[in-house]
Protein backbone atom coordinates (compact mmCIF):
# COMPACT_ATOMS: atom_id res chain seq x y z
CA UNK A 1 0.00 0.00 0.00
CA UNK A 2 2.89 2.71 1.02
CA UNK A 3 4.73 1.75 -2.33
CA UNK A 4 1.39 2.69 -4.18
CA UNK A 5 0.69 5.83 -2.83
CA UNK A 6 4.24 6.70 -3.50
CA UNK A 7 4.47 5.49 -7.33
CA UNK A 8 1.19 7.55 -7.45
CA UNK A 9 2.68 10.90 -5.97
CA UNK A 10 6.03 10.77 -8.00
CA UNK A 11 3.57 10.47 -11.37
CA UNK A 12 2.67 13.50 -13.52
CA UNK A 13 -1.16 12.90 -12.77
CA UNK A 14 -0.49 13.72 -9.16
CA UNK A 15 0.14 17.25 -10.05
CA UNK A 16 -2.33 17.53 -12.69
CA UNK A 17 -5.08 16.36 -9.44
CA UNK A 18 -3.59 19.23 -7.47
CA UNK A 19 -3.78 21.55 -10.84
CA UNK A 20 -7.69 20.70 -11.04
CA UNK A 21 -8.24 20.79 -7.60
CA UNK A 22 -6.95 24.05 -7.25
CA UNK A 23 -8.87 25.32 -10.05
CA UNK A 24 -11.98 23.66 -8.58
CA UNK A 25 -11.29 25.99 -5.87
CA UNK A 26 -11.65 28.98 -7.90
CA UNK A 27 -15.56 27.94 -8.99
CA UNK A 28 -16.44 26.27 -6.23
CA UNK A 29 -16.31 28.50 -3.16
CA UNK A 30 -16.03 26.01 -0.53
CA UNK A 31 -12.79 26.29 1.80
CA UNK A 32 -12.86 22.90 2.00
CA UNK A 33 -11.66 22.12 -1.15
CA UNK A 34 -8.77 25.14 -1.18
CA UNK A 35 -7.61 23.25 2.40
CA UNK A 36 -7.67 20.10 0.40
CA UNK A 37 -5.43 21.22 -2.50
CA UNK A 38 -2.86 23.04 -0.39
CA UNK A 39 -2.66 19.70 2.23
CA UNK A 40 -2.46 17.57 -1.32
CA UNK A 41 0.52 19.80 -2.53
CA UNK A 42 2.37 19.57 0.48
CA UNK A 43 2.74 15.89 0.26
CA UNK A 44 3.17 16.30 -3.42
CA UNK A 45 6.30 19.02 -2.27
CA UNK A 46 7.52 16.80 0.70
CA UNK A 47 7.74 13.77 -1.96
CA UNK A 48 9.46 15.09 -4.42
CA UNK A 49 12.19 16.89 -1.83
CA UNK A 50 13.04 13.60 -0.62
CA UNK A 51 12.79 11.87 -3.99
CA UNK A 52 15.23 14.35 -6.07
CA UNK A 53 19.08 14.81 -5.28
CA UNK A 54 19.86 18.60 -6.71
CA UNK A 55 20.09 21.03 -3.37
CA UNK A 56 19.17 23.84 -5.72
CA UNK A 57 14.95 21.94 -6.47
CA UNK A 58 15.10 20.92 -2.53
CA UNK A 59 15.99 24.78 -1.61
CA UNK A 60 12.83 26.19 -4.48
CA UNK A 61 10.47 23.32 -3.51
CA UNK A 62 11.46 23.63 0.19
CA UNK A 63 9.95 27.50 -0.55
CA UNK A 64 6.72 26.21 -2.03
CA UNK A 65 6.68 24.07 0.60
CA UNK A 66 6.79 27.29 3.08
CA UNK A 67 4.43 28.96 1.00
CA UNK A 68 1.53 26.56 1.06
CA UNK A 69 1.62 26.42 4.32
CA UNK A 70 1.71 29.95 5.47
CA UNK A 71 -1.74 30.02 3.15
CA UNK A 72 -3.21 27.19 5.13
CA UNK A 73 -2.59 29.56 8.58
CA UNK A 74 -3.46 32.46 6.36
CA UNK A 75 -6.83 31.09 5.25
CA UNK A 76 -7.83 29.50 8.91
CA UNK A 77 -7.21 32.83 10.14
CA UNK A 78 -10.10 34.12 8.14
CA UNK A 79 -12.41 31.93 7.52
CA UNK A 80 -12.19 31.88 11.59
CA UNK A 81 -12.11 35.67 11.95
CA UNK A 82 -15.22 36.25 9.54
CA UNK A 83 -17.20 33.72 11.23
Amino acid sequence: MNDKIKTALSSEKSMTVINLLFLLSLFIRNRGIIFIAYIAWIVFLICFIKKTSSKAVRAANGIFLIFAVAMIVINLYFMISYR
